[in-house]
């Protein structure tokens, strides 16, 4: 797994003290113990102006999606989970050990990261951008609703939404991946990038290896 992921999430941008170094090990160990990884996926047309899935009429207003999507035909929404004995030890180290909670937390997002690239590497997709998942950037929340539901991924999957849209288990996700051109994250590539807080303060919202 890649620490600098892990490192990501816990706000460091650098290699860590040794204990908490010694912690991500062994929470690297016990979340791919836990984790049942879990994935499905659906391809759809798109039609431009305005941006919209074809098949199911549903429009993605979103202007960062419009930027990204500009030149893309097609897109994959992906939902994945890695299971809930994930959050149940999440829990009880929130009882047991808040140190140990938050470095399995970042843990867990990270390995759900990897799992869902693994997954989307299996596509073999020729050109296509990074995910994009509902309630980042100007995407709405609410739209995990709307694929969750196409997805059937309570049925499939064994996630649920709670009333706030969040899914449950929390260590799950869903992405939209356009089709049909290139977009890798970078700074330079991104629509943020002339008023983005954190490139000023010489920092990125996204790991380089």
């Amino acid at each position: 797994m890649n620490k600098k992921i892990i490192r990501h999430y816990l706000n460091a941008q650098t290699i860590m003290d040794e204990q908490t170094e010694k912690l991500i090990d062994v929470c690297i160990e016990e979340v791919k113990q836990y984790a049942q990884f879990k994935a499905v996926y659906q391809q759809f047309h798109l039609s431009h102006q305005p941006l919209m899935i074809k098949e199911i009429h549903f429009p993605l207003e979103s202007q960062d999606l419009e930027f990204y999507f500009k030149d893309c035909q097609e897109c994959i929404v992906i939902a994945c989970t890695l299971g809930l004995s994930i959050d149940r030890q999440m829990k009880y180290y929130e009882h047991m050990d808040m140190a140990k909670a938050v470095v399995f937390d970042a843990v867990s997002n990270a390995y759900l990261e990897e799992c869902c690239d693994q997954y989307e590497q299996s596509f073999h997709l020729p050109h296509h951008t990074f995910r994009f998942a509902p309630g980042y950037g100007d995407i709405p929340l609410d739209w995990n609703q709307i694929f969750a539901s196409i997805l059937q991924i309570n049925k499939r999957l064994g996630v649920s939404l709670n009333p706030s849209g969040l899914l449950i288990p929390m260590k799950s996700m869903i992405g939209l991946i356009g089709i049909g051109k290139d977009v890798q994250k970078t700074c330079l590539s991104c629509i943020r990038k002339d008023d983005c807080e954190l490139r000023k303060g010489g920092q990125r919202c996204y790991v380089k290896d």
